[in-house]
């Protein structure tokens, strides 16, 4: 009998998927662009380790021109820090990772914020980080404008920061060197208020820097019949524009604006809002401006109300108690919610830490009330020993 040796059969491979990047390579470079445009800017560090085509792709700025012309947007946050010792300000940019789990010292009754939000420090590739931003600084777009220097150290230069690759740029100067002076953004025209010895400046005390043709144009002060308090630009607590006219209220009184005669007019003696509270911090979304009061009153106003009469927000009674323990505040509208941030220098284990708090906001009974729903209370941990001084700032890219 012979035996016939069968020989094995050769085991079938299994069917390895093709990698997304050459499925991607086989569509037109414009396809891809549009479809990674609609992926959050988050998972670009990562998408551009898969292949050099996405890293090409996702490395110059047409990637946010075509996110902008299909409508994907996304509100880019940083937090500015003083450090003891420096003269420039230390940025962050806040990282957003939806299943990080972190551990968070401080007690709360508020939900914590599902989003995971971490800092990190933000790379600029060129220049070196201009002086602490707080009050000198406007977002128009993805851009921040930082116009003018800090208190005690007047500036005429305009520093801007590109927000979609952090590289800065210089802007044409300003007529006056000023320091510590209030910015307004209006229709695409950004008014800068003071700074300035109102005297010796009194035909362009105020400016305007027009963000399309990149030029200033000078305005008038209010001359020398002006009061007191309205020449003394250190007083102003907030500045807006809205259809057409400068609001500006101080610590006593409120005025208003009209740029096209140079006309200033008194709204109103005392505004309600400083009788027992100072302002600590303000933002404006949508023509309603907003601010938190050194007691930790969330108020807002708007040009509709007569004679622009603050009101609280309802339904933050509970926030409030954490917020009256805070010493600095800070507000920004992120993507429609409102974002108060704040710290408690009482503590010095938390020189390193800032509190915030998202808040969605609901008009009600025809516009004269503001309801408030906290959305959450979290904390965030900065990579520094201690800090000065924060402040806010958003940008959509």
């Amino acid at each position: 009998m012979i035996s016939q040796e069968v020989e094995p059969t050769e085991k079938r491979k299994k069917t390895i998927p093709e990698p997304p990047s050459t499925l991607f390579s086989s569509l037109p470079p414009e396809i891809v662009e549009n479809i990674l445009a609609r992926v959050s800017r988050w998972a670009y560090p990562r998408l551009s380790l898969v292949s050099k085509s996405f890293r090409s792709l996702l490395s110059p700025l047409e990637i946010y021109k075509t996110r902008s012309e299909i409508g994907v947007n996304e509100t880019c946050f940083y937090v500015c820090l003083k450090l003891p010792n420096q003269s420039c300000a230390s940025w962050f940019s806040l990282w957003t990772e939806p299943n990080k789990r972190t551990k968070r010292r401080g007690k709360t009754t508020f939900k914590r914020d599902s989003s995971g939000n971490s800092v990190v420090p933000t790379p600029f590739s060129s220049f070196h980080s201009p002086p602490f931003p707080r009050y000198i600084a406007t977002t128009v777009g993805s851009e921040i404008y930082i116009i003018g220097g800090p208190d005690g150290e007047p500036s005429s230069s305009v520093r801007i920061l590109d927000c979609r690759n952090h590289t800065w740029r210089d802007g044409p100067n300003m007529t006056v060197a000023r320091d510590d002076a209030y910015t307004a953004l209006h229709d695409g025209k950004i008014y800068v208020i003071g700074g300035c010895d109102i005297d010796a400046y009194s035909t362009n005390w105020i400016e305007v820097f027009d963000v399309r043709t990149q030029s200033w144009t000078a305005l008038p002060g209010p001359g020398p019949d002006a009061d007191e308090e309205l020449r003394r630009a250190y007083y102003f607590i907030i500045v807006n524009v809205c259809k057409g006219k400068i609001y500006v209220e101080t610590i006593g009184k409120y005025y208003t604006y009209e740029p096209k005669d140079g006309t200033w007019k008194l709204v109103r003696e005392r505004s309600n809002l400083f009788f027992s509270n100072s302002v600590e911090a303000w933002c404006e979304m949508e023509n309603v401006l907003y601010c938190c009061t050194e007691l930790g009153y969330l108020m807002w106003s708007t040009t509709e109300i007569e004679g622009r009469e603050w009101r609280e927000i309802k339904g933050l009674d509970k926030l409030r108690e954490h917020l009256k323990s805070g010493n600095e505040f800070e507000m920004a509208n992120y993507g429609g919610k409102l974002l108060v941030m704040w710290c408690l220098h009482s503590d010095l284990c938390m020189r390193n830490k800032i509190w915030y708090a998202k808040i969605c906001l609901e008009s009600r009974g025809n516009g004269r009330e503001v309801w408030g729903k906290v959305e959450c209370v979290d904390m965030l941990t900065f990579p520094v020993e201690t800090y000065k001084r924060f402040c806010c700032l958003t940008a959509s890219v």
